[in-house]
């Protein structure tokens, strides 16, 4: 909960001013009713029209008082609630960016969505009600309750009856309602879910004409959210006409028994009409108490949700060490990973070292843990066991920032950001200029680009997946790094394009070099070649001597030459 209220300790002022104009406001709807009685009881009684003047104009000012402090509160709780929901999503961004692949398996992308946004304007929309309805709902309560008592009369009972039936109401309401505003949020994280999926999955979905089959399950999901939602909001409105109902009784038995002392002279006119605005403050005070009690139960809900996001527990943690020395070496010393609720471990006992100068592939089948080795590298993930040294230094002691800004990692899946190309090449090294990007992309041949400005639409949709994949190997290569890891990010290449990167990449060596590729051409000419099979390195050396000495790295480098030569 401290974690939530954070964000409000920069508002206490704001604050300060909407108790100040919700005073004011009470105040004066306090004081209106007596007016009116006093110009009933004494005005008209009398027949005195200046009395009535005067006491309407002060009425009048008071209105406009009222008026003034009901937009003060407004505006100053929109600042309030709106300031709180922007710092909060600025805390759980952050909050999400040291997420390692650990926490994003507990969960989900599409519920982090929903916790970002549904959740956090809940609790703003809740924060706003509070202010502007909570806490002016009791002061007018109490204080109408208190002119009521300074009335002195006998009617008192009828505002008591009125309230028990108020209370018996909202229970019976919020009884039925309670246990579906939790559904509400989960099936709300199943639509963003299910939408994403189909979403990505667009072009699946038509080359197998399977769009009936994604609508119907999409309009499953969105009509049971659409059912839940008219159940919920068809038992709340329900309240409003018998609201009504009670409090329009509640007027006519004002009245009927108002009579009868007013005409035994136990109670002014003035009075009775004075009477019944109280008790219509005081009723309409505990409605919006209801109506939040309503509410709050989705408002703790979605607190919750977002409280254990900011309460996940990080895996991967800065280290304090934040020297590394020029061109160090990485060394894997006995590293074994199992991803979490595995009961198999993905690698086991990796032992390998980068050195500067040298480039180190890694083969094997699919799913044999090679990018998971790659994912360890800039922490990423953690080992389960063993230790990854730079410099004979564990790189869990080290700052992670430090660690990554020595690391040049190019994923297997090409990422590109919706900007230009020169946005998306400063990812890779932000003050690089003009001639640093152009030469990178030369290096990286991308030859399509004629201007640094052009376009890049969201997920560089407007590119084919070869050039995607050159321009983020451009970027991974724009600034210098000590260790450039390649993930696969070359299978989109034709093989000509490939060996001319490849060429290119020599110019990196004083840097350590890593690629993954299930091609043999990709690393044929690697100064170490890791054979991966079942998480395990079966065997290591240059191309020369697995071709004789490992039957799964022969049969792969026989059958891909085999499909070369064919194609020649």
């Amino acid at each position: 909960m401290k974690k939530l209220l954070k964000p409000m300790k920069n508002k206490i002022h704001l604050i300060l001013f909407i108790f100040i104009f919700l005073l004011i406001q009470v105040y004066c709807d306090l004081t209106l009713p007596q007016y009116t009685a006093d110009i009933v009881n004494i005005g008209i009684q009398n027949t005195n029209f200046e009395f009535i003047i005067n006491l309407g104009i002060i009425m009048l000012v008071m209105v406009a008082i009222s008026a003034l402090s009901t937009v003060g509160v407004s505006y100053f709780s929109s600042r309030v609630s709106s300031g709180y929901a922007k710092d909060l999503r600025k805390i759980i961004y952050r909050k999400v960016l040291k997420f390692s692949n650990h926490e994003l398996n507990d969960i989900s992308h599409s519920s982090l969505i929903t916790r970002t946004t549904n959740d956090v304007n809940q609790l703003q929309r809740v924060l706003g009600f509070i202010f502007t309805t909570l806490i002016f709902a009791p002061l007018l309560g109490i204080g109408s309750i208190i002119k009521v008592f300074e009335l002195q009369t006998n009617l008192s009972w009828i505002i008591l009856v009125n309230f028990i039936a108020v209370i018996v109401l909202l229970v019976i309401v919020m009884l039925r309602v309670l246990p579906y505003f939790k559904i509400t949020q989960e099936i709300i994280d199943r639509i963003n879910k299910t939408a994403r999926e189909i979403l990505i999955g667009i072009p699946v979905i038509k080359a197998f004409v399977r769009q009936d089959f994604e609508e119907r399950k999409f309009r499953k999901v969105n009509k049971e959210f659409y059912d839940v939602n008219i159940y919920v909001f068809k038992t709340i409105l329900i309240m409003l006409p018998l609201m009504t109902l009670i409090m329009n009784l509640m007027v006519v038995l004002i009245l009927y028994f108002g009579a009868y002392d007013a005409i035994n002279n136990g109670i002014l006119t003035g009075d009775i009409i004075a009477f019944i605005q109280y008790a219509t403050q005081i009723i309409t005070s505990f409605l919006m108490i209801g109506g939040f009690l309503i509410m709050l139960p989705r408002f703790l809900v979605s607190a919750r949700r977002i409280s254990e996001v900011l309460n996940t527990e990080i895996t991967i943690t800065d280290g304090e060490i934040t020297n590394i020395s020029s061109n160090p070496t990485i060394e894997f010393r006995h590293v074994s990973y199992r991803y979490p609720g595995s009961e198999k471990e993905t690698l086991n006992d990796i032992n390998f070292s980068l050195k500067p100068g040298k480039t180190t592939a890694i083969i094997g089948g699919t799913g044999s843990g090679k990018s998971t080795i790659l994912n360890l590298i800039p922490r990423l993930q953690d080992p389960s066991s063993g230790e990854i040294l730079i410099d004979d230094m564990n790189i869990k002691d080290l700052n992670l920032k430090c660690l990554r800004e020595r690391i040049s990692f190019t994923p297997q899946k090409a990422i590109l950001f919706q900007g230009d190309v020169r946005s998306n090449m400063k990812v890779g090294k932000a003050d690089a200029d003009d001639g640093e990007i152009k030469r990178a992309l030369e290096l990286a041949q991308v030859d399509f680009v004629d201007d640094l400005g052009e376009e890049v639409t969201q997920g560089g949709s407007n590119f084919s997946g070869g050039q995607k994949q050159r321009l983020s190997i451009a970027r991974s290569i724009i600034g210098h790094h000590d260790f450039y890891l390649f993930d696969d990010c070359f299978s989109a290449l034709d093989m000509n394009t490939e060996r001319n990167i490849k060429n290119n990449l020599k110019g990196l060596k004083d840097s350590s070099i890593l690629i993954v590729s299930q091609r043999i051409s990709t690393i044929m000419d690697a100064d170490e070649i890791l054979v991966v099979d079942n998480g395990e390195i079966i065997d290591r050396g240059t191309h020369e001597k697995l071709v004789e000495s490992c039957e799964i790295y022969r049969e792969i480098a026989n059958i891909q030459i085999d499909q070369m030569e064919a194609l020649l």
